[in-house]
């Protein structure tokens, strides 16, 4: 005689089955990458901030928007997906907050920390090509996670040179060997430092990355043989 009820061990095999199998999915699940970029041009006092939450191959739209230091940021629509952008003028600011909440009501806070470099100088405003010279500023010396890049402008405009800076950690100045400052030569030399840092931070379903960027003012200096 066959019985119409089911075995309650089969049902409890099932639903093991069922509900870690559920569970297993969930885990090997790859997280949403939200990726943040903020930028602030010193000369101008602006700023222009973008995040997108990107999950598999296209980037996502959060239910209520996000928001970059508390304000409401514009939704901008892409081919496969939506970003959040917001830019304007105004102070510098070391700290920039993204925040907005999940499909599932949760918080979620993103921030990025800008460090800032002003009153660049080597000293002199005539520097000769036979000597190191030393570039120092005002703000935090170099951290870890950053790549500094400087670049120069002949004033005449005939030569345009980027330098990317390879320094240690914890340093309050960069030195300059004459062999590097003869590759630009003799002339009257316009530059600026742009300072990039990155950020990564993981948290249960989420991959958070970052880069914030500084670009200072622009600094004059004459180069002699």
């Amino acid at each position: 005689m066959v019985s119409n009820c089911t075995s309650p061990s089969i049902l409890l095999a099932f639903f093991s089955v069922f509900f870690f199998g559920c569970r297993s999915a969930e885990v090997v699940a790859p997280p949403k990458e939200v990726e943040c970029y903020v930028r602030y041009l010193k000369p101008e006092g602006h700023w222009f901030a973008e995040v997108a939450i990107r999950q598999r191959d296209s980037t996502i739209e959060v239910p209520d928007g996000v928001r970059y230091g508390g304000v409401l940021m514009q939704t901008v629509p892409l081919s496969n997906g939506v970003v959040y952008r917001s830019e304007g003028k105004g102070a510098y600011a070391a700290e920039h907050t993204f925040s907005w909440n999940d499909e599932k009501g949760q918080p979620q806070m993103i921030t990025l920390r800008m460090p800032s470099a002003t009153d660049l100088s080597f000293g002199s405003k005539i520097l000769s090509l036979k000597k190191s010279a030393t570039l120092r500023w005002q703000g935090p010396p170099v951290m870890s996670d950053e790549v500094w890049v400087i670049l120069w402008e002949k004033i005449d405009r005939s030569s345009t040179q980027p330098l990317e800076v390879v320094t240690a950690a914890g340093l309050d100045y960069i030195e300059f060997p004459a062999a590097q400052l003869n590759k630009l030569g003799s002339g009257t030399w316009t530059y600026y430092v742009v300072r990039k840092r990155a950020f990564q931070q993981e948290k249960p379903g989420y991959l958070f990355k970052g880069v914030a960027e500084y670009y200072t003012d622009v600094d004059t200096v004459e180069f002699r043989k």
